[in-house]
């Protein structure tokens, strides 16, 4: 099932009084605005077979790994560092192994981010911000660095933007009516890859992924990549 049948996949389900589904009640709940092709694709993952078998098996050997690496990189620091490298496996498994509706909300996930940061940056009073928006249209684009330059994006907008505020000694407030034009209703992606072995969910992707980040990264861009997810969501 590719990224666009997730609405379908979701209205498809029967409602049965007597066993409710949970992922139907996710769904169909509007208490938290959400968009509904976004939410249809991440119930999907969420509840995939992926995320319920794979997922378990494989978290432990990749947090095993982590250690391993953080040993392995304590010792020798500089034993190997390619970003270059990283992004293209990163691209490589997305392509071949990671299921749509995870790719999809990989490549949204970076239009939200530039949105985000451009939305704040148009409507902030008395502040000048220098941005590096990342608008990827396939996951081939993501090979340019685009993770690691988000992370830096998130990073280097929070530290300008406050440092100016506390030079200026002024707090944070608009220039008035908010402007949206930064925000947009729906992306604009390459249809993603459907093979027989994309499969992965986001979760298990990321945790697979993330002993190569510590592998292939320094230190702090492997820290900074840690907790850029928080940030994201702050």
């Amino acid at each position: 099932m590719n990224e666009h049948q997730a609405i379908d996949r979701i209205n498809d389900i029967k409602h049965n009084v007597g066993d409710p589904n949970p992922w139907m009640a996710l769904y169909v709940d509007s208490s938290v605005p959400f968009h509904p092709k976004a939410k249809a694709n991440f119930l999907v993952d969420v509840s995939s077979r992926s995320r319920q078998f794979f997922m378990p098996l494989v978290r432990p050997f990749c947090r095993l790994t982590i250690c391993l690496f953080t040993i392995l990189k304590t010792i020798v620091p500089n034993f190997i560092k390619s970003s270059w490298l990283l992004h293209h496996s990163i691209y490589w498994g997305l392509k071949w192994f990671v299921s749509p509706n995870a790719n999809y909300l990989v490549m949204r996930h970076f239009h939200i981010g530039s949105e985000l940061l451009q939305f704040v940056a148009d409507n902030a009073k008395d502040v000048e911000m220098d941005l590096k928006p990342l608008h990827p249209k396939k996951l081939r684009d993501l090979a340019d660095d685009v993770f690691l330059q988000h992370d830096l994006n998130i990073y280097n907008f929070i530290i300008d933007m406050n440092r100016q505020l506390n030079e200026k000694d002024i707090v944070l407030e608009s220039k008035g009516e908010l402007d949206f034009s930064a925000i947009s209703e729906e992306f604009e992606f390459d249809d993603m890859p459907n093979g027989w072995f994309n499969f992965i969910d986001l979760e298990a992707a990321i945790e697979i992924y993330t002993p190569m980040y510590q592998l292939l990264l320094t230190d702090s861009d492997f820290w900074r990549a840690c907790h850029s997810l928080q940030l994201d969501e702050t």
